[in-house]
């Protein structure tokens, strides 16, 4: 029924992309991908796989947020607004980058 009405609204073929949600974990002090298309309007859901805490830093200007620290087993989720390349850092491993192009 759902698929049928995005159908019917022409959010299907020939209407506007539906938005993504992109999946980051984080262990062993990496990004995992540490590099990642996307489209305005996706997410990137932040898992910490980990068994120590990472963050989740943008501070890339006209991006810049801090969701702050994940424990482990925690999720964040970003939200991409508009077009542009960002890097998200952790704050507590200075060599875990992940680069995302949103166009």
């Amino acid at each position: 029924m759902r698929l049928a009405m995005a159908a019917a609204l022409g959010l299907l073929v020939g209407g506007p992309a539906l938005a993504a949600e992109h999946v980051v974990t984080m262990a062993g002090q990496q990004y995992t991908p540490s590099e990642l298309s996307a489209q305005p309007g996706d997410t990137i859901r932040f898992v910490n796989d980990d068994d120590t805490d990472h963050a989740v830093f943008v501070p890339t200007v006209g991006f810049g947020i801090d969701l702050g620290k994940q424990e482990p087993g925690q999720e964040t989720v970003l939200s991409l607004a508009r077009s542009g390349v960002l890097e998200v850092e952790c704050v507590f491993h200075p060599d875990m980058l992940l680069t995302v192009a949103v166009q």
